[in-house]
């Protein structure tokens, strides 16, 4: 690859000059630009972005503003995701500053978004929107000057995002579901609402597949929380007969709680991971989950913006939907990635 310096040389010019007619500078004669930049597309060239960063007297700090879940799973996969991005990226003069918030506290997200954009080395935000109508109020002056991406929640069309298709994943969790119930079966739904994340979208998915076959479907049972929903289980699979289960939330935390010999021989398709649906998956309890690749996400996203940022590209608005995983206890991981 041509290096500024042979353009220099080959054009009986500084390098300074290259480099000044490279950035944009307007001070460069037009025809001697010109020349520059007819070298530079016939040899390729690429700009050295290191040294172009290093040369950033103040370090930029990408904000990701994300939740944090019940889930840990979720939450320290999307933490180690950036994490690694960051590192990754170290040489440049950039840093990440990861900020967790409850995913059911909206007005303290609001409140340190607030407090992000006030600072003056802000070089991109990476956010996870609960109250989404709202942010992108604050946030719609800074979409032409700041490299903004949501991650894990889509907060508009005019942003770019990265994360998994919800309703996708609990289709996949219905498909599984309905090739392993046969006609007449009965089966018990229960929803414990909407997480601001992928409850919601994870059990309009399931159902979507489910409503049109000869399977009973009993409920959806509203459920509030674990407690409630091992309630519910144990009311209807004492009551009525069962044969599969499937909870769009809090499933872990409820299953574990639930009396064994009333799951045992249920057919319980969940969705999401966590150690303990790894052992229920072991115990043989749950026959399936679909999972999202959390750390991946985190990575994909911090990894995109800190390219657009050091590049000064820009970002399409475009949903990049990472690929959802299907576990059974065949191919259960040693490991939760």
């Amino acid at each position: 690859m041509i290096t500024q310096k042979e353009i220099a040389e080959e054009l009986g010019i500084s390098r300074t000059t290259v480099a000044r007619a490279i950035n944009g500078s307007p001070s460069i004669k037009k025809e001697t630009k010109e020349k520059i930049m007819k070298l530079v597309e016939k040899y390729n060239y690429e700009k050295n972005y290191i040294g172009s960063t290093l040369a950033i007297k103040t370090k930029k700090l990408v904000y990701a503003l994300v939740v944090k879940s019940k889930n840990e799973f979720y939450t320290d996969g999307i933490y180690n995701g950036l994490s690694k991005v960051e590192k990754e990226f170290k040489h440049y003069n950039m840093a990440m500053e990861i900020i967790q918030t409850d995913i059911n506290d909206e007005e303290l997200q609001l409140r340190k978004l607030k407090e992000i954009l006030l600072k003056d080395n802000i070089g991109g935000l990476i956010i996870t929107p609960l109250a989404k109508e709202k942010i992108y109020k604050i946030l719609k002056p800074y979409l032409e000057t700041m490299k903004i991406i949501s991650l894990g929640m889509r907060l508009h069309k005019d942003i770019p995002h990265v994360g998994p298709d919800y309703k996708k994943m609990g289709k996949i969790a219905g498909e599984i579901m309905r090739n392993i119930l046969r006609d007449e079966e009965r089966l018990l739904v229960i929803d414990n609402g909407d997480d601001k994340v992928s409850s919601k979208s994870y059990l309009e998915g399931f159902i979507s597949k489910i409503k049109d076959t000869q399977i009973k479907i009993v409920g959806p049972i509203k459920g509030k929380n674990a407690e409630t929903t091992v309630e519910i289980i144990e009311k209807y699979c004492t009551e009525d007969r069962i044969d599969g289960i499937y909870i769009n939330r809090y499933s872990h935390d409820s299953l574990k709680k639930v009396q064994k010999k009333l799951l045992i021989g249920k057919k319980i398709v969940t969705n999401g991971m966590d150690e303990t649906i790894k052992k229920l998956i072991k115990s043989k309890i749950i026959t399936a989950t679909v999972m999202e690749q959390v750390e991946l996400e985190g990575y994909t996203a911090g990894k995109r913006i800190f390219d657009s940022i050091i590049k000064n590209q820009t970002m399409e608005n475009r949903w990049e939907v990472l690929k959802s995983r299907i576990v059974f206890l065949e191919n259960l991981p040693d490991e939760i990635e």
